[in-house]
């Protein structure tokens, strides 16, 4: 069905664009808005890297903070699984081994909104 109204160009615009989306909906394809399914794979493995101090290492939950900037405000929580590669001075260690205070390395996935650690490389250890 064709109207045809008068009325600004912008709304006209926005009109035809969510008849459009209705339309591409009825066909049963995607929302031309919403991301594919490629792109929400990658969202979802986005894999990161986070450089600072291990302020707080969390065996309940078997996660750990990690800190940044000169007064430790800003930084990360990330989880800690069975296949995260943990290592200490160059050494294959355990969750066990992490302390706090120790500098990190943490490379992490975006697992939907935690973050997960791949691998955890302590280049030192607090004396």
């Amino acid at each position: 069905m064709t109207r045809f109204l008068r009325m600004p160009g912008a709304v006209a615009l926005m009109i035809s664009t969510v008849m459009a989306a209705e339309f591409a909906l009825a066909q049963g394809q995607p929302h031309p808005l919403q991301p594919t399914s490629p792109r929400l794979d990658r969202l979802a493995k986005a894999p990161g890297v986070i450089e600072g101090t291990l302020t707080r290492v969390d065996g309940r939950t078997e996660s750990v903070d990690v800190s940044i900037g000169p007064f430790r405000l800003l930084g990360k929580t990330i989880e800690v699984d069975r296949d995260t590669l943990i290592q200490v001075n160059g050494r294959e260690a355990r969750f066990a081994d992490l302390q706090e205070g120790a500098t990190v390395k943490a490379f992490y996935e975006e697992r939907g909104a935690k973050l997960v650690a791949t691998r955890l490389e302590v280049s030192s250890a607090p004396g």
